[in-house]
């Protein structure tokens, strides 16, 4: 009876809801009475939701006969219905063209997806947002097909590798252009960075990722030879957040994060370091050093002791609104990143203000402003045979050794005990100051008049402002001032650029059938920059650092340069519609660059490009599936410049040389200047050849896309560094001789999994370059330092060097194999093949002759895989990039795996060598007089690898919510990057480049900056 009446009463309560529930069914179909499955239908502002079947067919409960029903599917364009009482409902979709009538930022202006002719990649700014990074750059890495971005270095500020369909140069830049909001930028690091002392940071790093609204990538040459010169390793348009009309929006974006290090490398303890050791001294016919190794136990980790984890943060405040005259967008942040070693750390503030005003009817005007000030504390990471960093010397340093020594100046053990260059890490990471403080301003002022209709004359000119200064100073008690007794430097950079640009841009829709739109304009650049530098040696104390540089007691000569070049351009386009599916594209530019000689300062730059809208054509219209059908074809010329000014001048050196004469009884002191370079009249621009295939196609109503692409690459007249005949009195000349070609696949795919009231996107790309050099000045290896080698028929950045054999076994396999020529090896030495002698076979030595190609930098294919899912107000996002098949020099290895015992070594390779009672293959016996840094392929590692780049989950409020507090979004989210690596790499990391941004010196590992791992928590929230 008592369970009766408590049914009754829930009967009673839920009654009213269950009453105003009503059933609403119905179909969907498109325009032509097609069925329309996965169709989402939604109540509007509520998550209650339902989807169509496979016949079209609906069936959903409504709460209330005011609710709105949303109808929703990929492709085509939202509709809401009204309830109104109604039980059924037919619902019909019209197709959604929004995505073919998107605008893309192309060259000095813009153009409709559909209308596009060449091979254009657009980044959002979600997606860069996606990954917490210092700069954009980094963003990049696996977006986009036919664009490898790797990360040289972890320290902050650092920069990163771009090659936009390969390696187009040897000893000029490889590096895309980059265009911000029309203003051409320098990213030179030579010319906007201040080198020497202090640490290396990429002049990208001053500009705030934050304040990018899309990011284009314009790859082929019918995209980029509207850039002429400076288009040949291609172009990176970037557009900042501009104001829309309407009621003014005040956003929040902020986040605070962790990093760690990604790795650390096992090493020897004490104890083991201490065995090591003596068996090397002993195998020398040498006393052990360390009686009783086992009572050291694990000893310093200097590993530990440098890494730390390190906060990261970024605030930016925007705001943005205007009417129908005038919009604006005003922002400004902070970011702030401490490094993961010890001792290194970057601040930055930034401000932006993007303001454009309708005066009249045919008078727009604007201007976009900003200004960024960052400060870097950086610790000197290498490479390390130039500069003692600090992360190789952790490696290296004698693990018994404690970090601190109370005897001693300055409270720090001093140096290693059995290898005199390696410095204590731990001091010269917090006791040597190198600060770096740059300011940049970035500002475009621009008028466009509407002469007639259609036909506008947009006029701007831009400036790109930078000042640096360098401050560094090592007090007296650290290893790398020992000679010098306290040293302090004193560094300053400024640099402009100017940019005025004019065009004329005619839009005309001639009738239903053709449509045109052309373009001319006129270009004018001018960059200098003035450097000062001062230093100073002997500082008995280190109070007031290199605050008063005068207090050091061997003043240095003072130095000062100046550097300036321009740039006159002339360049037309035109773009060419027939009845909407016939699309033409011609593009010419001529640019004269001060930097070449004279009859060889101009050079023209054309490009042709047709695309046909196959899906347009009416035997098409019965392929149903086909939403989208697009074939592409162009072929262009495109240039590089990027070379110090005046290399085809005669120069005479700056400082004065001293000579003395004897006449007789007359002594005569002269000081002169001499030549140092020599003139070469004939020096023009590298060229590059460009032809482009592609295919853009969607099905299944937009539900899948495919972007696929052909290309193939010819640079001509390389500008080489050439080897001079002695006799000259010259080593070398800026020359341009020999050839480079690239070729290789681009694909892009996109897929709606799902769409509804789960959500689920994906896209991948997938890329393939072949590099390959051509032709150089003679059929002769150009050797560089670090194993590289240019060679006719291998790629840049191959590697050159003896192939390692195994080791000695004993004294049967000593006298039966090649033996390389200065050595007297014994059982558990390094073996290494002989493969030829000075008639082409093997001879039975191992000498110069026996080098060969051992490896190369160049990956066989590079990805990206993105998926996105959403579920009511949840979002989860994971990114995956990778590289497959390019190889790494770790040239850590020469001495991680020297057991010579003068250093630590890696645990595997010291644990698992060769003795008589355990030999093996792979690693050499210890001996303190070993020779083992002989290059070659013991060192080249396989450095694919596969790395969850990003995680993020994020939550966005409820509408409902929003109104209540009067917002207009509020997203919390958490991310991690960096989370996990497959690789089969045994370094830090395998993306490393000891060498930076250099192209001829690649692939490179040694004593590098680690990347970092980094978890974050963020908050948006808009009003």
């Amino acid at each position: 009876m008592k369970q009766m009446l408590l049914l009754g009463l829930l009967i009673a309560s839920i009654w009213p809801a269950i009453k105003a529930q009503q059933t609403v069914t119905g179909k969907v179909t498109d325009i032509e009475g097609k069925s329309l499955p996965g169709v989402s239908i939604m109540i509007k502002n509520t998550t209650v939701g339902s989807t169509s079947d496979n016949a079209g067919n609906f069936r959903i409960n409504v709460t209330s006969n005011s609710d709105t029903l949303v109808f929703s599917l990929v492709g085509f364009a939202i509709k809401e219905v009204a309830v109104n009482g109604q039980s059924r409902f037919d619902v019909t979709l019209v197709e959604n063209a929004s995505k073919l009538n998107e605008v893309v930022v192309v060259g000095y202006g813009t153009v409709k997806k559909s209308d596009l002719t060449g091979s254009v990649v657009s980044i959002s700014s979600e997606q860069l947002k996606a990954v917490p990074v210092t700069t954009f750059d980094q963003a990049l890495q696996g977006r986009a097909a036919g664009v490898q971005v790797v990360q040289a270095t972890g320290a902050p500020g650092g920069g990163t590798n771009i090659r936009i369909r390969g390696t187009t140069s040897v000893n000029a830049s490889s590096e895309p252009l980059y265009v911000i909001d029309g203003l051409l930028i320098n990213s030179n690091t030579s010319e906007m960075s201040i080198g020497g002392r202090g640490p290396a940071v990429s002049p990208l790093a001053t500009i705030n990722p934050s304040d990018i609204e899309s990011i284009e990538i314009l790859k082929d040459a019918s995209a980029t030879a509207i850039y002429g010169s400076r288009a040949a390793n291609g172009v990176v348009l970037i557009t900042t957040r501009k104001g829309k009309a309407g009621k003014a929006s005040l956003n929040l974006e902020s986040y605070y994060g962790v990093q760690e290090a990604t790795k650390k490398l096992n090493l020897l303890n004490a104890a083991q370091y201490a065995e090591l050791v003596n068996e090397a001294e002993q195998n020398a016919g040498r006393t052990p050093v360390y009686p009783n190794p086992q009572s050291l136990g694990k000893g310093t980790d200097w590993q530990e002791a440098l890494f730390q984890q390190a906060p990261i943060a970024n605030v930016q405040l925007s705001v943005t609104g205007g009417n129908e005259k005038t919009r604006y967008a005003v922002g400004g942040g902070y970011f702030s990143q401490k490094g993961i070693v010890v001792g290194s750390d970057l601040n930055r503030y930034s401000f932006r203000t993007n303001l454009e005003t309708e005066v009249s009817k045919k008078l727009t005007v604007g201007t976009n402003i900003s200004y960024n000030r960052m400060q870097t504390n950086g610790v000197l990471t290498g490479p390390a045979p130039v500069v003692q960093g600090v992360v190789y010397n952790a490696l290296l340093f004698n693990p018994i050794l404690p970090v601190y020594d109370s005897s001693r100046a300055g409270g720090y053990t001093f140096a290693h005990d059995r290898r005199d260059a390696v410095a204590n890490p731990i001091a010269e990471a917090r006791e040597y100051e190198a600060v770096t403080t740059t300011s940049r301003l970035l500002g475009t002022v621009f008028a466009q008049y509407e002469i007639i209709e259609g036909l506008s004359l947009r006029s701007s000119f831009g400036i790109d402002a930078l000042s640096t200064k360098s401050n560094t100073f090592g007090p007296n008690f650290l290893k790398r001032t020992e000679n010098s007794m306290g040293e302090a430097s004193i560094a300053t950079l400024e640099a402009l650029t100017w940019l005025n640009t004019n065009t004329l841009t005619y839009n005309k829709q001639i009738n239903a059938n053709n449509s045109i739109n052309a373009l001319a304009g006129l270009e004018f650049q001018k960059f200098r920059n003035e450097t000062t530098s001062m230093y100073a040696f002997g500082f008995p104390e280190s109070t007031t650092g290199w605050h008063n540089i005068s207090a050091g007691e061997n003043p240095q000569p003072l130095s000062n340069g100046e550097t300036e070049w321009s740039i006159a351009s002339y360049f037309g386009r035109l773009n060419y519609s027939l009845m909407n599916k016939y699309l033409f594209t011609l593009t010419g530019r001529v640019d004269g660059s001060s930097k070449f000689a004279e009859g060889n300062k101009y050079g023209f730059f054309p490009s042709g490009a047709f695309a046909w809208r196959m899906s347009e054509e009416p035997f098409m219209k019965n392929v149903s599936f086909i939403s989208d059908l697009k074939l592409r074809a162009s072929y262009g010329r495109t240039g590089n410049q990027s070379i110090p000014p005046y290399q085809s001048l005669a120069l005479i050196s700056g400082s004065g040389i001293e000579g003395v004469f004897s006449n007789g009884n007359i002594i005569t002191a002269v000081r002169g200047r001499q030549p140092i370079q020599y003139p070469n009249k004939l020096l023009k621009w590298e060229t590059t050849d460009q032809a482009n295939v592609g295919i853009d196609m969607a099905v299944f109503r937009g539900r899948l896309s495919l972007t696929a692409e052909v290309y193939h690459k010819n640079t001509k007249d390389l500008l080489l560094s050439t080897p001079l005949p002695y006799t000259t009195g010259f080593g070398s000349s800026l020359t341009n001789v020999g050839n480079i070609t690239n070729k290789g696949v681009d694909l892009s795919l996109s897929s709606v999994n799902f769409d509804g009231v789960l959500n689920w996107t994906t896209s991948v790309n997938f890329s393939v370059n072949r590099n390959k050099v051509t032709e150089l000045v003679s059929d002769e290896d150009v050797h560089l330092i670090a194993g590289n080698v240019l060679r006719v028929g291998q790629p840049v950045g191959s590697f050159y060097g003896y192939v390692f054999d195994g080791i000695f076994q004993n004294a049967d396999d000593i006298a039966k194999s090649p033996i390389l020529t200065g050595t007297n090896p014994a059982p558990g030495d390094l073996k290494y093949k002989d493969i030829s002698g000075p008639g082409g076979a093997p001879d039975g030595i191992v000498n110069e002759f026996d080098r060969t190609i051992i490896g190369s930098a160049q990956p066989d294919f590079t990805w990206g895989l993105n998926n996105t899912l959403s579920f009511k107000n949840l979002t989860l996002s994971f990114f995956f990039q990778g590289s497959q098949g390019n190889e790494l020099i770790n040239q850590n290895l020469a001495d991680l795996a020297n057991l010579n015992g003068k250093q630590n070594v890696l645990a595997d390779v010291a644990l698992n060598r060769w003795t008589p009672q355990h030999p093996g293959n792979k690693y050499p016996r210890a001996y303190t007089d070993a020779n083992d840094n002989v290059f070659s392929s013991r060192f080249i590692e396989d450095a694919s690898y596969l790395r969850l780049k990003n995680v993020t989950l994020g939550y966005n409020l409820p509408s409902s919510a929003l109104k209540r507090m009067g917002l207009s979004n509020v997203r919390l989210y958490v991310s991690g990057t960096n989370l996990w690596t497959v690789t089969g790499y045994s370094g830090f990391d395998p993306e490393g480049n000891a060498y930076g941004g250099t192209t001829d010196i690649v692939g490179v590992d040694y004593g590098g900056y680690p990347l970092a791992k980094t978890y974050t928590v963020g908050l948006n929230i808009g009003f």
